[in-house]
């Protein structure tokens, strides 16, 4: 459904496709109209081409709610009608995350026989890209009723509603008021001069009592390790702690073999370096001599 356009924007009467465009109002004296995309149908049939009768009009742009016999009761003010026929085809979603989520997309498309050609004429004619004040296509009386109560139903009454807050707030109060009565009555001494702690902190005249915390899970004579246990489990957690440590790679990607290699040319010539100052050293302090002098 599509508001009316003022004359500025109306759309023309160009061929879409070889479709023109043909907007009927949905009601009279309504700013609502209905999109339909027509042309004369092209049969592939050779008797349909040789006959050249040209009576079918193909009819596109459909939504769910157009019916046979709204089309019938629509088109028949254009001339008498023989048979009608409303088809459906599936199509693939034109974006692919909707691919991915299996939304699938139908295209509603109708055949209407006429009489004869003139009344396809005169629907073409009237598909000028204005609105047709000849005819009507309007909704079915049944789904209109479902398509009103529906969007009814989306809303509460305002008087439940209210209602509805009333008593929570009500019952809001005396849970409330209950959960100071229990604390209250928590925070009372018995008679032998006993008071209950039902929490880290009680609260009583002024004072905060804090319970002691809860012990962990090894406490006493639980505590300790059963002979055996223990060096089987840590015999365990060696034999876990080698595995992974044996799966771990320092060369498995290319960039750590990069950095690998780049390391080792730095330690030679680190070492290089090293090298050469003792030698340097060295033959200052004369501690060795020289292979020249050693041959002469």
């Amino acid at each position: 459904l599509d508001l009316f356009y003022p004359p500025a924007m109306a759309p023309t009467s160009d061929l879409i496709k070889g479709f023109k465009l043909l907007r009927l109002l949905l009601v009279p004296g309504s700013l609502v109209t209905r999109n339909l995309l027509v042309k004369r149908h092209a049969s592939r049939e050779a008797a349909d081409i040789d006959s050249g009768q040209g009576n079918i009009l193909f009819v596109t742009h459909l939504d769910n709610f157009v019916t046979e016999g709204l089309l019938q009761k629509c088109f028949s003010s254009f001339g008498k009608i023989l048979n009608v026929e409303i088809k459906s085809s599936e199509k693939k979603a034109p974006r692919a995350e909707l691919r991915a989520d299996h939304v699938k997309l139908h295209v509603n498309f109708a055949r209407i026989v006429f009489s004869d050609a003139a009344s396809v004429d005169a629907v073409l004619n009237s598909a000028d890209g204005r609105i047709s004040s000849s005819t009507q296509l309007g909704l079915p009386l049944s789904t209109l009723k479902a398509e009103v109560k529906a969007a009814k139903s989306f809303y509460r009454k305002p008087a439940e509603l209210q209602q509805e807050i009333d008593e929570w707030m009500a019952n809001f109060d005396a849970r409330e008021e209950e959960k100071q009565r229990q604390l209250e009555q928590e925070a009372l001494v018995d008679e032998d001069g006993f008071q209950k702690v039902v929490s880290r902190v009680t609260k009583s005249d002024g004072f905060s009592i804090r319970s002691a915390p809860k012990p962990g899970l090894k406490v006493g004579a639980f505590s300790e390790p059963i002979s055996g246990v223990k060096a089987l489990s840590e015999g365990k957690k060696d034999r876990r702690t080698k595995k992974k440590k044996e799966r771990e790679k320092v060369d498995f990607y290319k960039f750590q073999q990069r950095e690998q290699r780049m390391q080792e040319v730095v330690q030679m010539r680190k070492d290089k370096k090293h090298d050469e100052e003792k030698v340097e050293q060295m033959r200052k302090a004369k501690r060795f001599k020289s292979i020249d002098a050693t041959a002469k």
